[in-house]
């Protein structure tokens, strides 16, 4: 089968088009003919350079993880063509959605890929290939972030990142919990960040999210670096700060909570809510959870998508159609 290869550390002169063996699902596992990828954290932060060469870190994951040599991409939606014999909620020719197999899921930008059952669901009705894709592991973080903040109706919510992938998950799920929500974000994300939800939108390229008087029940910051005794005066005496992202943010929130119970973290690439594709599902076919994609690309600009997301603050998700 044909697939877009990570074939070495290295810049985006590694990602190739090549022929790879076509995968076959084991007895708890489903196969599909993958329509739509959507790129996350992990297919464009390792080709992120420090001073033009890629830091050494990117080199340990990419050993740790076993990225190189395998396809991009976990967050996808297509056509089930095989199953194992123990998978019983879908069947060959169901529409699903999820993510591919393993704890560092790969795959993805390929003709088929398989999926472990219990990361597939079936698609909503009402969401194309393009806009399923995008409903996996961002938004398993989103519902995650959410559930640790324990956010109860009328509580007042700032989202910092309210606009990337995540962030636009998690800006639903907090109006879904009955919240009044504050997103951060840049000036050219106000837009979509409203109309996710967000009562009240803060610029941060003009303001300083910190001058307010408003007091916040919970903050949850999205691959945020700021430091925690800013979101700390914003908080109130018994508010939650749940760092999210990437992994500066996570490690600040993680020392901060040895200092103070207001500060925790979600390590969405190690946990996991297990009801999460089909509260997704619930959601939408219910018209209470949108994505919004930024741009779609063809497989044979898998390279120029990933450019963009180096090199710009996407307003949601940005999608590979296999269209091999």
């Amino acid at each position: 089968m044909k697939a877009v290869v990570y074939t070495k550390t290295g810049g985006l002169e590694v990602v190739k088009q090549q022929s790879v063996e076509t995968p076959l699902p084991g007895d708890d596992q489903v196969m599909i003919e993958v329509k739509a990828c959507a790129l996350n954290v992990s297919d464009y932060q390792r080709f992120q350079t420090n001073h033009g060469k890629i830091p050494v870190s990117t080199y340990i994951t990419n050993k740790m993880m076993g990225y190189v040599g395998k396809p991009l991409g976990a967050e996808i939606a297509g056509i089930v063509t095989k199953t194992g014999k123990n998978v019983t909620h879908v069947k060959a020719g169901d529409a699903v959605f999820g993510k591919t197999a393993g704890t560092a899921p790969v795959g993805g930008i390929a003709e088929y890929a398989v999926m472990d059952a219990d990361r597939v669901c079936l698609k909503p009705d009402n969401f194309s290939f393009e806009e399923a894709a995008t409903v996996s592991i961002s938004f398993d973080t989103a519902l995650g972030a959410v559930r640790k903040a324990n956010i109860k109706p009328g509580q007042k919510v700032m989202i910092y990142g309210a606009s990337g992938g995540v962030g636009l998950f998690a800006v639903q799920l907090a109006k879904v919990a009955g919240a009044e929500v504050t997103g951060v974000c840049s000036t050219r994300n106000i837009e979509v960040a409203k109309s996710a939800g967000c009562d009240g939108v803060i610029d941060y390229k003009k303001d300083d999210f910190t001058k307010t008087d408003t007091k916040y029940d919970a903050i949850i910051g999205i691959n945020g670096c700021n430091p925690m005794k800013k979101y700390k005066s914003i908080m109130k005496e018994n508010g939650i700060f749940v760092g999210v992202g990437d992994v500066s943010q996570a490690m600040k929130a993680l020392m901060a909570s040895f200092a103070s119970r207001n500060f925790t973290y979600y390590a969405g690439a190690f946990t996991k809510q297990d009801d999460y594709l089909q509260y997704a599902k619930k959601l939408t076919e219910a018209g209470k959870l949108h994505t919004y994609i930024d741009k779609v690309y063809s497989v044979n600009e898998t390279v120029d998508a990933i450019q963009y997301l180096l090199t710009s603050h996407a307003s949601g998700k940005v999608v590979i159609k296999t269209d091999f």
